[in-house]
Formats: structure tokens, C-alpha cells, sequence
């Protein structure tokens, strides 16, 4: 014998009053899947026709073999649900009993096919807790956050030559460091005193190499001072450094 999944009452309480077992019934089945079940029709009342029918959603779903039976007292009425191969997995309708030639209709819910839950994947470290946040999760959230040290970058020096070279490198080195520092504040109006220090030597450097220059010239022969080739060189190198250093303090103001 079939399975019965739902018994219905008519004439019990009423005449056509129509009553149901059951509230809801579902019926698991996968694409592609077919089950034949049975509906239980009990009558209290004088023989009757019944017809049997479903809503919009499970129409080609749900057939029955006998939609219209004539009942006496009782009467099985065999159904057939099925799904397609590329159907829904689930779908939820009512199947519709209606008594008295049409005066009285009711339904009660059907559910075809089988809700897909996804499985909740635990790692071995991790406690299987239902519906609850795993240990692990707690224990990250009252975790106190330590901020990371950043190890300051170590600068190498390069040691400077001796004599001549040292020297010249190093009074470069201290006006293009001057030049640089200068860069960064030259966007504000007010320019403090240590910024103008700078600027002021290579200045004050470049009148006195052209006071120099013009001395060697205009003093008499008994008065001329000798220059040496080294001086020479370093003299030409300090007039380059002041007049580059000049030029590009006048193009970045201007």
C-alpha cells in the first residue's frame, strides 16, 4: 500500500465543511526524482463528488490519477510528484479540495523537493560548535592588538676624503644640504632666519671671490699677491658652488 500523506475530512463538522489531518505535508524529491502517494478522503456526510486540484506553482508537478472521485465514506485517491530533471530543487504550492459542486474550496500547503543546506567546514584546531562563534574567533576579538615597532632605516656615511678633496665634498655637501632643507619650507610666506643662513654665505662667498678677482687686477705689480694652481682650483670650484647655488634659489622663488 502507498503512503498516505494526507488525510482529508468533509461533512464532519458541516455540510461540504472540508478539514485536513494534516497542515502541511512535504515531499522530498531531487531533479529528475518521481514518488506516487495517496490522499485519504473520509466522509461523515451523504456521498459526495470531490475534486482535487493544485495551484499555479505545482501545476505539472502534482498529478492526480482521479481528480474528480465520487466518495462515499472513504476513498483513496492516488497522486504523482515529480521533478524535472533541470527543475527547481524546491518549490512550495497548496493542493485545493473543493466539496459541494464548487461551494466550498480549501487547501493546504505542499512542499516539493528538498531544501539544500551547506555544510559548515571545521578545521582540526577548531571546536565543532553549533550556532555559536567557534573559541578561536572569541578569543581573536579579546586579543589585544600590538601595534608594530618600525625599526628605523640606518643611514651609511661615506667616509669623506682628507686634504683637498675632503674639504671641497664637505663644504658641498653642507650647501646642497642647505639647498634641500630650503626646498621643503619654501612654500610658506614666512621664511625663519636659519633658512636665509644658507643663501647669506653663498652671498657673501661669491662678492668676496669677485672682490678677489677684481684686486688681483687693479692692484699695482709691487702689490699683487701670488695664486697658487690649488688655490686657483678651489677658488673657481667655491665660484661655481655659490653662483649655481644663487641661481637656483632665485628660480625657485621666482
Amino acid at each position: 500500500m502507498q503512503q498516505i500523506f494526507q488525510n482529508v475530512i468533509i461533512n464532519r463538522q458541516e455540510i461540504n465543511s472540508i478539514e485536513f489531518e494534516k497542515e502541511s505535508i512535504e515531499i522530498s524529491l531531487s531533479p529528475g526524482g518521481e514518488q506516487t502517494f495517496e490522499i485519504l478522503i473520509t466522509n461523515h456526510g451523504s456521498p459526495t463528488h470531490i475534486h482535487l486540484s493544485v495551484s499555479e506553482e505545482l501545476k505539472g508537478q502534482i498529478s492526480f490519477l482521479r481528480d474528480n472521485p465520487y466518495v462515499l465514506q472513504k476513498e483513496y485517491v492516488s497522486a504523482v510528484a515529480r521533478i524535472p530533471q533541470e527543475g527547481r530543487v524546491l518549490t512550495r504550492g497548496q493542493i485545493f479540495i473543493t466539496a459541494g459542486y464548487g461551494s466550498r474550496k480549501k487547501g493546504f500547503p505542499v512542499q516539493l523537493g528538498k531544501v539544500e543546506s551547506k555544510p559548515q567546514i571545521y578545521t582540526r584546531d577548531e571546536p565543532y560548535t553549533r550556532d555559536e562563534p567557534s573559541q578561536r574567533e572569541e578569543q581573536e576579538e579579546l586579543k589585544p592588538q600590538t601595534p608594530s615597532v618600525v625599526q628605523p632605516v640606518k643611514k651609511s656615511r661615506q667616509r669623506s676624503g682628507n686634504g683637498l678633496g675632503g674639504g671641497l665634498s664637505s663644504i658641498f655637501k653642507s650647501f646642497t644640504e642647505g639647498s634641500s632643507a630650503s626646498k621643503g619650507k619654501r612654500t610658506q610666506k614666512n621664511i625663519g632666519k636659519n633658512e636665509r643662513l644658507p643663501l647669506t654665505i653663498a652671498f657673501g662667498g661669491f662678492l668676496l671671490l669677485v672682490s678677489l678677482f677684481f684686486l688681483y687686477f687693479i692692484l699695482p705689480g709691487s702689490l699683487q699677491f701670488r695664486v697658487s694652481f690649488t688655490q686657483t682650483l678651489l677658488f673657481s670650484i667655491l665660484f661655481v658652488i655659490c653662483i649655481t647655488y644663487i641661481l637656483l634659489n632665485i628660480m625657485e622663488e621666482g
